[in-house]
């Protein structure tokens, strides 16, 4: 499963709690402890992630690519910052991008999803950066994505054969705070 990177983080941010946390242990001659949530207890979250009927909405006529059947659902705390649920699912759609992209505006709507625009002037167009939507609040805010994945950035790779790959990703922090979609 390909897990993407968190929009949103301030590497300044993470660098300064990193630093006060070792000056901290240092100095009180604890030892040093990870700040920030780890997976631990996170299976029902991951499991409810997974469950949710939009990863199920797919555009008509698509299906997923081999070995890609099910939905994947991780929880990534290997990086800096919290853990980071997600729960993903692939599929290989005759349709054109924009097609893609306005049915999945509308299931999302349907959903109770808002959509979050790019408003950066650095924006690139819908048809490459995909859509970003958010649902919940502070406690159980979620993320959802819709992108046009290439076959690397999984292992092994799907064969999307003649159609186009589309990535629905919902994610959320451990502990259920907001993420932007954009930086």
């Amino acid at each position: 499963m390909y897990l993407p990177a968190r929009n949103g983080r301030s590497a300044a941010l993470l660098l300064s709690a990193s630093i006060v946390t070792v000056l901290a242990g240092g100095l009180t001659g604890c030892s040093l402890l990870h700040p920030y949530a780890s997976c631990e207890g996170s299976e029902p979250r991951l499991k409810e992630m997974a469950s949710l009927a939009i990863l199920d909405a797919k555009p008509p006529q698509a299906s997923p690519p081999a070995g890609y059947t099910e939905v994947e659902s991780a929880c990534d705390d290997d990086s800096s910052g919290d853990a980071w649920l997600s729960a993903e699912r692939l599929y290989s759609s005759k349709q054109s991008k924009a097609e893609i992209l306005e049915h999945y505006t509308k299931a999302a709507a349907a959903d109770g999803w808002k959509l979050e625009e790019d408003t950066s002037p650095r924006r690139a167009p819908a048809d490459v950066a995909g859509l970003c939507f958010s649902k919940g609040g502070d406690g159980n805010a979620m993320m959802l994505t819709v992108t046009f994945p290439t076959g690397d950035k999984y292992r092994p790779a799907p064969d999307f054969g003649a159609g186009t790959g589309v990535g629905i990703l919902v994610g959320a922090e451990i502990d259920g705070s907001p993420t932007p979609c954009w930086d």
